[in-house]
């Protein structure tokens, strides 16, 4: 089986900084794989957060997380500037991916490609809801 392979959209929406800290490394003292998806859900809150959104409030109902695809490009280390791009693909009628591309600014080098699929979410009747007309006005 090959690499898997994500999509990068065309244009990007938003953008975050974070510095790789030394609670993020694993024991080959670089960033670990896990933290990855960590930094990417902080991306997500950022984004969220300023459009006075989050995942429990987003635009008149909810996210939950329905799988995640990462494709690792560089090592970070200690220090590093890490800088993230959030885009928005693949909108269905409940769904839609958030992809995020992380650089390192640090070693001038792609980090990492991911991929998450968000499903809007009723948390309270347990039941899958449409993606939010006020959402996709913020995508055009």
């Amino acid at each position: 089986m090959g690499r898997i392979r994500i999509i990068e959209p065309q244009t990007y929406i938003h953008t975050c900084q974070l510095t790789v800290r030394v609670g993020d490394l694993n024991y080959g003292n670089h960033l670990a794989n896990d933290k990855i998806l960590a930094y990417v859900q902080e991306s997500r809150i950022l984004f969220l957060r300023s459009h006075g959104k989050s995942e429990i409030d987003f635009f008149g109902t909810s996210l939950i997380q329905g799988d995640a695809a990462v494709s690792y490009l560089s090592e970070g280390f200690l220090g590093n500037e890490i800088s993230i791009k959030l885009g928005v693909l693949d909108v269905s009628n409940s769904s839609f991916d958030f992809v995020y591309s992380l650089y390192n600014e640090t070693t001038q080098k792609p980090l990492a490609l991911v991929k998450t699929r968000m499903v809007c979410f009723d948390y309270e009747t347990r039941k899958v809801n449409p993606v939010p007309p006020s959402f996709l006005d913020l995508l055009n």
